[in-house]
Protein backbone atom coordinates (compact mmCIF):
# COMPACT_ATOMS: atom_id res chain seq x y z
CA UNK A 1 0.00 0.00 0.00
CA UNK A 2 1.07 3.56 -0.67
CA UNK A 3 2.10 5.60 2.37
CA UNK A 4 2.18 9.41 2.35
CA UNK A 5 3.59 11.49 5.20
CA UNK A 6 3.84 15.23 5.85
CA UNK A 7 6.46 16.59 8.27
CA UNK A 8 5.99 20.05 9.80
CA UNK A 9 8.32 22.06 12.04
CA UNK A 10 6.12 23.07 14.98
CA UNK A 11 7.87 26.22 16.16
CA UNK A 12 10.09 27.24 13.25
CA UNK A 13 8.94 30.88 13.37
CA UNK A 14 9.82 31.14 17.07
CA UNK A 15 13.34 29.89 16.42
CA UNK A 16 14.17 32.19 13.52
CA UNK A 17 12.50 35.27 15.02
CA UNK A 18 15.68 36.42 16.81
CA UNK A 19 18.28 34.56 14.74
CA UNK A 20 20.62 36.28 12.32
CA UNK A 21 20.79 35.05 8.73
CA UNK A 22 23.86 32.90 9.36
CA UNK A 23 22.16 30.81 12.03
CA UNK A 24 18.91 30.58 10.04
CA UNK A 25 20.86 29.09 7.15
CA UNK A 26 22.59 26.68 9.53
CA UNK A 27 19.23 25.70 11.06
CA UNK A 28 17.71 24.95 7.65
CA UNK A 29 20.69 22.84 6.63
CA UNK A 30 20.73 20.96 9.93
CA UNK A 31 17.02 20.08 9.84
CA UNK A 32 17.22 19.04 6.20
CA UNK A 33 20.22 16.82 6.98
CA UNK A 34 18.41 15.11 9.87
CA UNK A 35 15.30 14.47 7.78
CA UNK A 36 17.38 13.39 4.77
CA UNK A 37 19.37 10.89 6.83
CA UNK A 38 16.17 9.54 8.37
CA UNK A 39 14.48 9.16 4.96
CA UNK A 40 17.54 7.53 3.41
CA UNK A 41 17.71 4.99 6.23
CA UNK A 42 14.32 3.68 5.05
CA UNK A 43 15.06 4.24 1.32
CA UNK A 44 11.99 6.43 0.90
CA UNK A 45 11.40 9.45 -1.32
CA UNK A 46 11.16 12.84 0.40
CA UNK A 47 10.92 16.42 -0.83
CA UNK A 48 11.17 19.74 0.97
CA UNK A 49 8.05 21.80 0.24
CA UNK A 50 9.05 25.01 2.02
CA UNK A 51 11.05 26.12 5.05
CA UNK A 52 8.64 24.41 7.45
CA UNK A 53 7.27 21.36 5.60
CA UNK A 54 8.50 18.15 4.01
CA UNK A 55 6.65 15.43 2.10
CA UNK A 56 7.63 11.77 1.91
CA UNK A 57 6.26 8.74 0.05
CA UNK A 58 6.86 5.19 1.24
CA UNK A 59 5.30 1.74 1.24
CA UNK A 60 3.68 -0.40 3.91
CA UNK A 61 6.92 -2.21 4.79
CA UNK A 62 8.67 1.14 5.45
CA UNK A 63 5.81 2.28 7.71
CA UNK A 64 5.90 -0.93 9.74
CA UNK A 65 9.61 -0.44 10.30
CA UNK A 66 9.07 3.20 11.37
CA UNK A 67 6.36 2.15 13.82
CA UNK A 68 8.52 -0.61 15.24
CA UNK A 69 11.27 1.92 15.97
CA UNK A 70 8.69 4.50 17.23
CA UNK A 71 9.98 7.36 15.09
CA UNK A 72 13.32 8.26 16.71
CA UNK A 73 13.46 11.32 14.42
CA UNK A 74 11.29 13.13 16.99
CA UNK A 75 14.09 12.99 19.54
CA UNK A 76 16.83 13.56 16.96
CA UNK A 77 15.34 16.93 16.05
CA UNK A 78 14.75 17.95 19.68
CA UNK A 79 18.29 17.05 20.71
CA UNK A 80 19.99 18.88 17.83
CA UNK A 81 21.89 22.08 18.67
CA UNK A 82 19.84 24.91 17.14
CA UNK A 83 21.72 27.93 18.55
CA UNK A 84 18.44 29.04 20.13
CA UNK A 85 16.80 29.17 23.53
CA UNK A 86 13.90 27.22 22.00
CA UNK A 87 13.81 23.48 21.37
CA UNK A 88 12.65 22.61 17.87
CA UNK A 89 9.95 19.94 17.60
CA UNK A 90 8.27 18.37 14.60
CA UNK A 91 4.87 16.84 13.89
CA UNK A 92 4.18 14.16 11.30
CA UNK A 93 0.88 13.11 9.75
CA UNK A 94 0.89 9.75 7.96
CA UNK A 95 -1.83 7.96 6.01
CA UNK A 96 -1.89 4.86 3.84
CA UNK A 97 -4.26 2.70 1.81
CA UNK A 98 -5.14 1.29 -1.58
CA UNK A 99 -7.41 4.10 -2.75
CA UNK A 100 -6.34 7.08 -4.87
CA UNK A 101 -3.25 9.13 -4.02
CA UNK A 102 -5.29 12.33 -3.55
CA UNK A 103 -7.39 10.76 -0.76
CA UNK A 104 -4.32 9.37 0.99
CA UNK A 105 -2.64 12.78 0.86
CA UNK A 106 -5.71 14.55 2.25
CA UNK A 107 -5.86 12.11 5.16
CA UNK A 108 -2.15 12.65 5.83
CA UNK A 109 -2.84 16.40 6.09
CA UNK A 110 -5.76 15.73 8.46
CA UNK A 111 -3.52 13.55 10.62
CA UNK A 112 -0.90 16.30 10.70
CA UNK A 113 -3.57 18.80 11.78
CA UNK A 114 -4.56 16.41 14.56
CA UNK A 115 -0.93 16.05 15.70
CA UNK A 116 -0.50 19.83 15.90
CA UNK A 117 -3.87 20.37 17.57
CA UNK A 118 -2.70 17.97 20.28
CA UNK A 119 0.37 20.12 20.96
CA UNK A 120 2.86 18.89 18.35
CA UNK A 121 6.04 16.83 18.88
CA UNK A 122 4.24 13.67 17.79
CA UNK A 123 3.27 11.40 14.91
CA UNK A 124 -0.31 10.48 14.01
CA UNK A 125 -0.85 7.43 11.79
CA UNK A 126 -4.26 6.41 10.44
CA UNK A 127 -5.27 4.53 7.28
CA UNK A 128 -8.32 4.55 5.04
CA UNK A 129 -10.73 2.81 7.45
CA UNK A 130 -12.85 5.65 8.92
CA UNK A 131 -13.65 3.54 12.00
CA UNK A 132 -10.01 2.81 12.85
CA UNK A 133 -8.39 4.60 15.75
CA UNK A 134 -5.37 6.80 15.01
CA UNK A 135 -2.04 5.65 16.40
CA UNK A 136 -0.02 8.23 18.33
CA UNK A 137 3.75 8.28 18.78
CA UNK A 138 5.73 10.82 20.81
CA UNK A 139 3.93 13.74 22.42
CA UNK A 140 6.44 13.87 25.26
CA UNK A 141 6.78 17.65 25.48
CA UNK A 142 4.18 20.25 26.29
CA UNK A 143 2.42 22.18 23.56
CA UNK A 144 4.24 24.81 21.53
CA UNK A 145 2.94 28.34 22.09
CA UNK A 146 1.51 29.54 18.78
CA UNK A 147 -1.00 32.01 20.17
CA UNK A 148 -0.42 35.66 19.29
CA UNK A 149 -2.52 38.78 19.78
CA UNK A 150 -3.01 38.86 16.03
CA UNK A 151 -4.50 35.37 16.00
CA UNK A 152 -6.62 36.04 19.09
CA UNK A 153 -8.00 39.20 17.50
CA UNK A 154 -8.72 37.31 14.28
CA UNK A 155 -10.61 34.64 16.24
CA UNK A 156 -12.63 37.28 18.12
CA UNK A 157 -13.62 38.85 14.79
CA UNK A 158 -14.61 35.43 13.41
CA UNK A 159 -16.68 34.73 16.52
CA UNK A 160 -18.42 38.08 16.25
CA UNK A 161 -19.25 37.42 12.59
CA UNK A 162 -20.62 33.93 13.22
CA UNK A 163 -22.68 35.15 16.17
CA UNK A 164 -24.14 38.02 14.17
CA UNK A 165 -25.19 35.62 11.38
CA UNK A 166 -27.38 33.64 13.80
CA UNK A 167 -30.11 34.40 16.31
CA UNK A 168 -29.31 32.09 19.24
CA UNK A 169 -26.12 30.85 20.88
CA UNK A 170 -26.16 27.77 23.09
CA UNK A 171 -23.06 27.38 25.26
CA UNK A 172 -22.16 23.98 26.69
CA UNK A 173 -19.32 23.00 28.99
CA UNK A 174 -18.32 19.49 30.02
CA UNK A 175 -20.13 17.21 32.44
CA UNK A 176 -19.65 18.07 36.13
CA UNK A 177 -18.25 21.48 35.13
CA UNK A 178 -15.44 23.14 37.04
CA UNK A 179 -14.94 26.89 37.40
CA UNK A 180 -12.97 27.09 34.15
CA UNK A 181 -15.92 25.73 32.18
CA UNK A 182 -18.34 27.95 34.10
CA UNK A 183 -16.26 31.13 33.79
CA UNK A 184 -15.59 30.58 30.07
CA UNK A 185 -19.29 29.87 29.47
CA UNK A 186 -20.41 33.15 31.04
CA UNK A 187 -17.58 34.96 29.24
CA UNK A 188 -18.80 33.57 25.92
CA UNK A 189 -22.35 34.56 26.83
CA UNK A 190 -21.11 38.12 27.43
CA UNK A 191 -19.57 38.13 23.93
CA UNK A 192 -22.90 37.03 22.44
CA UNK A 193 -24.68 39.83 24.28
CA UNK A 194 -22.15 42.35 22.96
CA UNK A 195 -23.04 41.22 19.44
CA UNK A 196 -26.73 41.57 20.27
CA UNK A 197 -28.00 37.99 20.25
CA UNK A 198 -29.49 35.86 22.99
CA UNK A 199 -27.13 33.39 24.73
CA UNK A 200 -28.16 30.29 26.65
CA UNK A 201 -25.85 28.36 29.00
CA UNK A 202 -26.64 24.66 29.31
CA UNK A 203 -26.77 23.23 32.83
CA UNK A 204 -27.61 19.91 34.43
CA UNK A 205 -28.59 20.37 38.05
CA UNK A 206 -27.89 16.68 38.71
CA UNK A 207 -24.23 17.22 37.83
CA UNK A 208 -23.31 19.48 40.69
CA UNK A 209 -20.26 19.67 42.91
CA UNK A 210 -19.59 21.95 45.92
CA UNK A 211 -17.89 24.64 43.80
CA UNK A 212 -20.84 24.75 41.38
CA UNK A 213 -23.39 24.80 44.18
CA UNK A 214 -21.77 27.88 45.71
CA UNK A 215 -21.57 29.47 42.27
CA UNK A 216 -25.29 28.89 41.61
CA UNK A 217 -26.17 30.44 44.94
CA UNK A 218 -24.10 33.51 44.07
CA UNK A 219 -25.74 33.74 40.63
CA UNK A 220 -29.14 34.19 42.28
CA UNK A 221 -27.98 37.69 43.22
CA UNK A 222 -27.55 38.46 39.51
CA UNK A 223 -30.91 37.71 37.80
CA UNK A 224 -29.62 38.92 34.42
CA UNK A 225 -27.02 36.12 34.50
CA UNK A 226 -29.09 33.47 36.26
CA UNK A 227 -31.77 33.66 33.57
CA UNK A 228 -29.23 32.55 30.95
CA UNK A 229 -29.16 29.01 32.41
CA UNK A 230 -31.16 26.43 30.46
CA UNK A 231 -31.67 22.68 30.84
CA UNK A 232 -31.42 19.97 28.21
CA UNK A 233 -35.10 19.54 27.24
CA UNK A 234 -35.72 23.26 26.88
CA UNK A 235 -32.54 23.70 24.86
CA UNK A 236 -33.41 20.90 22.42
CA UNK A 237 -36.86 22.42 21.90
CA UNK A 238 -35.35 25.85 21.20
CA UNK A 239 -32.56 24.85 18.76
CA UNK A 240 -33.26 25.69 15.12
CA UNK A 241 -31.35 26.44 11.92
CA UNK A 242 -30.44 29.90 13.23
CA UNK A 243 -28.73 28.48 16.32
CA UNK A 244 -25.06 27.97 17.18
CA UNK A 245 -23.63 25.55 19.72
CA UNK A 246 -20.35 26.57 21.40
CA UNK A 247 -18.49 23.67 23.02
CA UNK A 248 -16.49 25.18 25.88
CA UNK A 249 -13.52 23.57 27.68
CA UNK A 250 -13.92 20.24 25.86
CA UNK A 251 -13.73 18.93 22.30
CA UNK A 252 -15.17 15.43 22.70
CA UNK A 253 -18.98 15.40 22.21
CA UNK A 254 -19.32 12.52 24.67
CA UNK A 255 -17.89 14.72 27.45
CA UNK A 256 -20.46 17.49 27.00
CA UNK A 257 -23.27 18.16 29.44
CA UNK A 258 -25.73 16.80 26.85
CA UNK A 259 -24.94 14.68 23.80
CA UNK A 260 -28.55 15.19 22.68
CA UNK A 261 -28.02 18.94 22.45
CA UNK A 262 -24.87 18.34 20.41
CA UNK A 263 -26.72 15.98 18.07
CA UNK A 264 -29.51 18.50 17.61
CA UNK A 265 -27.07 21.27 16.62
CA UNK A 266 -26.06 21.69 12.97
CA UNK A 267 -23.55 24.50 13.63
CA UNK A 268 -20.77 23.92 16.16
CA UNK A 269 -17.90 26.07 17.45
CA UNK A 270 -15.13 24.66 19.67
CA UNK A 271 -13.14 26.76 22.14
CA UNK A 272 -10.79 24.67 24.26
CA UNK A 273 -7.28 24.31 25.68
CA UNK A 274 -7.17 20.52 25.96
CA UNK A 275 -5.37 18.41 23.40
CA UNK A 276 -7.58 17.28 20.57
CA UNK A 277 -8.71 13.66 20.80
CA UNK A 278 -9.68 11.21 18.09
CA UNK A 279 -13.35 11.78 18.91
CA UNK A 280 -14.08 15.15 17.37
CA UNK A 281 -17.09 16.97 15.88
CA UNK A 282 -17.53 16.62 12.12
CA UNK A 283 -16.77 19.86 10.26
CA UNK A 284 -17.18 22.48 13.02
CA UNK A 285 -17.66 26.06 11.80
CA UNK A 286 -14.78 27.32 13.93
CA UNK A 287 -12.15 25.53 16.01
CA UNK A 288 -9.83 27.29 18.44
CA UNK A 289 -7.82 24.76 20.45
CA UNK A 290 -4.77 26.27 22.12
CA UNK A 291 -3.00 23.70 24.25
CA UNK A 292 -0.45 26.27 25.39
CA UNK A 293 -3.14 28.31 27.16
CA UNK A 294 -3.58 27.93 30.90
CA UNK A 295 -7.35 27.64 30.64
CA UNK A 296 -10.34 28.20 28.40
CA UNK A 297 -11.20 31.20 30.58
CA UNK A 298 -7.90 32.76 29.49
CA UNK A 299 -8.76 32.27 25.81
CA UNK A 300 -12.26 33.73 26.20
CA UNK A 301 -10.91 36.67 28.20
CA UNK A 302 -8.55 37.48 25.33
CA UNK A 303 -11.51 37.60 22.95
CA UNK A 304 -13.32 39.93 25.32
CA UNK A 305 -10.33 42.28 25.43
CA UNK A 306 -10.79 42.98 21.72
CA UNK A 307 -14.57 43.41 21.91
CA UNK A 308 -15.18 45.50 25.03
CA UNK A 309 -15.70 49.23 24.64
CA UNK A 310 -16.93 52.00 26.89
CA UNK A 311 -20.47 51.20 25.78
CA UNK A 312 -20.06 47.42 25.85
CA UNK A 313 -18.92 46.41 29.29
CA UNK A 314 -18.74 43.05 31.00
CA UNK A 315 -21.73 42.17 33.20
CA UNK A 316 -21.00 42.14 36.91
CA UNK A 317 -19.65 38.86 38.28
CA UNK A 318 -18.38 37.67 34.84
CA UNK A 319 -14.78 38.95 35.38
CA UNK A 320 -14.78 37.17 38.75
CA UNK A 321 -15.95 33.87 37.23
CA UNK A 322 -13.34 34.11 34.46
CA UNK A 323 -10.51 34.81 36.89
CA UNK A 324 -11.73 31.97 39.13
CA UNK A 325 -11.47 29.66 36.12
CA UNK A 326 -7.87 30.73 35.58
CA UNK A 327 -7.10 30.21 39.29
CA UNK A 328 -8.43 26.63 39.13
CA UNK A 329 -6.54 25.51 36.03
CA UNK A 330 -3.25 27.18 36.97
CA UNK A 331 -3.39 25.98 40.59
CA UNK A 332 -3.20 29.59 41.78
CA UNK A 333 -0.81 30.69 38.99
CA UNK A 334 1.69 27.88 39.54
CA UNK A 335 1.03 25.52 36.59
CA UNK A 336 0.77 26.39 32.87
CA UNK A 337 1.23 30.09 33.58
CA UNK A 338 2.70 32.40 30.93
CA UNK A 339 3.01 36.15 30.54
CA UNK A 340 -0.31 36.10 28.67
CA UNK A 341 -1.98 34.57 31.73
CA UNK A 342 -0.90 37.49 33.93
CA UNK A 343 -1.90 40.00 31.24
CA UNK A 344 -5.40 38.53 31.13
CA UNK A 345 -5.61 38.40 34.94
CA UNK A 346 -4.66 42.09 35.08
CA UNK A 347 -7.37 42.89 32.53
CA UNK A 348 -10.01 41.00 34.54
CA UNK A 349 -8.99 42.77 37.75
CA UNK A 350 -9.39 46.10 35.99
CA UNK A 351 -12.92 45.01 35.05
CA UNK A 352 -13.88 44.31 38.65
CA UNK A 353 -12.84 40.70 39.41
CA UNK A 354 -13.36 40.12 43.15
CA UNK A 355 -10.57 38.08 44.81
CA UNK A 356 -12.39 37.47 48.14
CA UNK A 357 -15.37 36.13 46.20
CA UNK A 358 -13.05 33.86 44.19
CA UNK A 359 -11.61 32.51 47.43
CA UNK A 360 -15.14 31.79 48.67
CA UNK A 361 -16.19 30.05 45.42
CA UNK A 362 -13.09 27.83 45.40
CA UNK A 363 -12.92 27.08 49.12
CA UNK A 364 -13.37 23.58 50.56
CA UNK A 365 -15.75 22.76 53.37
CA UNK A 366 -14.67 20.54 56.26
CA UNK A 367 -16.27 17.39 54.86
CA UNK A 368 -14.50 17.82 51.52
CA UNK A 369 -11.20 18.50 53.27
CA UNK A 370 -11.53 15.32 55.32
CA UNK A 371 -12.31 13.31 52.15
CA UNK A 372 -9.21 14.72 50.49
CA UNK A 373 -7.12 13.91 53.55
CA UNK A 374 -8.43 10.34 53.55
CA UNK A 375 -7.44 9.86 49.91
CA UNK A 376 -4.01 11.40 50.50
CA UNK A 377 -3.46 9.00 53.38
CA UNK A 378 -4.15 6.03 51.08
CA UNK A 379 -1.54 7.07 48.49
CA UNK A 380 1.46 4.86 47.72
CA UNK A 381 4.59 5.28 45.67
CA UNK A 382 4.67 3.70 42.21
CA UNK A 383 8.20 5.02 42.03
CA UNK A 384 9.88 7.80 43.99
CA UNK A 385 8.30 10.62 41.91
CA UNK A 386 4.89 9.04 41.12
CA UNK A 387 2.09 8.63 43.67
CA UNK A 388 -1.09 6.57 43.24
CA UNK A 389 -4.06 6.71 45.60
CA UNK A 390 -6.89 4.17 45.48
CA UNK A 391 -10.09 4.87 47.42
CA UNK A 392 -12.10 2.47 49.54
CA UNK A 393 -14.63 0.27 47.72
CA UNK A 394 -17.69 1.67 49.45
CA UNK A 395 -16.91 5.39 48.98
CA UNK A 396 -18.21 7.45 46.04
CA UNK A 397 -16.37 10.69 45.24
CA UNK A 398 -17.22 13.70 43.11
CA UNK A 399 -14.78 14.81 40.42
CA UNK A 400 -13.80 18.05 42.15
CA UNK A 401 -12.71 16.28 45.36
CA UNK A 402 -10.71 13.77 43.34
CA UNK A 403 -9.06 16.53 41.28
CA UNK A 404 -8.11 18.46 44.42
CA UNK A 405 -6.60 15.30 45.87
CA UNK A 406 -4.48 14.78 42.75
CA UNK A 407 -3.35 18.42 42.98
CA UNK A 408 -2.46 17.96 46.65
CA UNK A 409 -0.35 14.88 45.91
CA UNK A 410 1.42 16.68 43.08
CA UNK A 411 2.34 19.56 45.42
CA UNK A 412 4.44 17.22 47.57
CA UNK A 413 8.20 17.50 47.33
CA UNK A 414 9.78 15.46 44.54
CA UNK A 415 6.50 14.29 42.95
CA UNK A 416 6.21 14.61 39.15
CA UNK A 417 2.90 12.79 38.63
CA UNK A 418 -0.09 11.72 40.70
CA UNK A 419 -3.04 9.42 40.01
CA UNK A 420 -6.19 9.13 42.12
CA UNK A 421 -8.55 6.20 41.49
CA UNK A 422 -12.05 6.37 42.93
CA UNK A 423 -15.57 5.06 42.47
CA UNK A 424 -17.78 7.74 40.93
CA UNK A 425 -21.43 8.15 40.02
CA UNK A 426 -23.15 5.77 37.58
CA UNK A 427 -21.01 2.83 38.77
CA UNK A 428 -17.93 4.16 36.99
CA UNK A 429 -14.34 4.08 38.17
CA UNK A 430 -12.49 7.32 37.54
CA UNK A 431 -8.83 8.25 37.43
CA UNK A 432 -7.70 11.84 37.91
CA UNK A 433 -4.11 12.42 36.76
CA UNK A 434 -1.79 15.36 37.29
CA UNK A 435 1.77 16.10 36.21
CA UNK A 436 4.39 18.79 36.65
CA UNK A 437 5.13 18.59 32.92
CA UNK A 438 7.84 15.93 33.01
CA UNK A 439 5.33 13.13 32.34
CA UNK A 440 2.58 13.21 29.72
CA UNK A 441 -0.46 12.08 31.72
CA UNK A 442 -2.77 12.79 28.78
CA UNK A 443 -1.18 10.00 26.73
CA UNK A 444 -1.54 7.63 29.69
CA UNK A 445 -5.22 8.49 30.17
CA UNK A 446 -5.88 8.22 26.43
CA UNK A 447 -4.60 4.65 26.53
CA UNK A 448 -7.32 4.05 29.14
CA UNK A 449 -10.10 5.63 27.01
CA UNK A 450 -9.75 9.04 28.58
CA UNK A 451 -7.95 12.23 27.67
CA UNK A 452 -7.29 15.77 28.75
CA UNK A 453 -4.19 17.92 28.85
CA UNK A 454 -0.46 17.20 28.99
CA UNK A 455 -0.37 17.96 32.73
CA UNK A 456 -4.04 17.43 33.61
CA UNK A 457 -6.06 14.44 32.42
CA UNK A 458 -8.66 11.90 33.49
CA UNK A 459 -10.71 8.90 32.45
CA UNK A 460 -13.83 7.00 33.50
CA UNK A 461 -14.20 3.24 33.03
CA UNK A 462 -17.37 1.17 33.27
CA UNK A 463 -17.72 -2.46 34.32
CA UNK A 464 -14.47 -2.47 36.29
CA UNK A 465 -13.51 -2.68 39.96
CA UNK A 466 -11.07 -0.36 41.68
CA UNK A 467 -8.47 -3.14 41.74
CA UNK A 468 -8.92 -3.88 38.02
CA UNK A 469 -8.51 -0.21 37.09
CA UNK A 470 -5.44 0.07 39.32
CA UNK A 471 -3.94 -2.94 37.53
CA UNK A 472 -4.69 -1.37 34.12
CA UNK A 473 -2.90 1.80 35.22
CA UNK A 474 0.09 -0.18 36.47
CA UNK A 475 0.30 -2.08 33.18
CA UNK A 476 0.24 1.16 31.20
CA UNK A 477 2.93 2.72 33.39
CA UNK A 478 5.04 -0.44 33.16
CA UNK A 479 4.81 -0.38 29.35
CA UNK A 480 6.17 3.13 29.36
CA UNK A 481 9.07 2.06 31.61
CA UNK A 482 8.01 4.44 34.37
CA UNK A 483 8.91 1.79 36.91
CA UNK A 484 12.57 2.37 36.13
CA UNK A 485 14.51 4.76 38.32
Amino acid sequence: MTVIGIISLDNYDDLIDQMDDKYISTLNSLVTTIISDWANSYHIFYKRLNSERYLFVANEYNLEEMQEKKFPILNQVKEAEMHSEFILTISIGISYGQDDIESIGERAQMNLDLAQARGGDQVVVRGEDPDSKPLFYGGNTDGTIRRTRTRSRAMSVALKRLFSENKKVFIMGHRFPDMDAVGASFGMAAIAQMVGIKPYILINYKQMNPDMSRCLEELKQYPELNELLIEEEEAIASIDKQSLLVMIDHNKPSLGISELVYQASEKVIIIDHHRRSEEFPVRPLLTYIETSASSTSELVSEFIQFLTTRKQRLPRLVPTLLLAGIYVDTKNFIVKTTGKTFDVASFLKSKGADNPLIQYLLSSDLDSYLLISRLVARSKYYRKDILISVAEDEEIYDSITVAKTADTLLSLNGINASFVITKQADDKIGISARSTGKINVQAIMEALNGGGHFTNAATQLSGKTLEEVQELLYVELDQRNFNEE
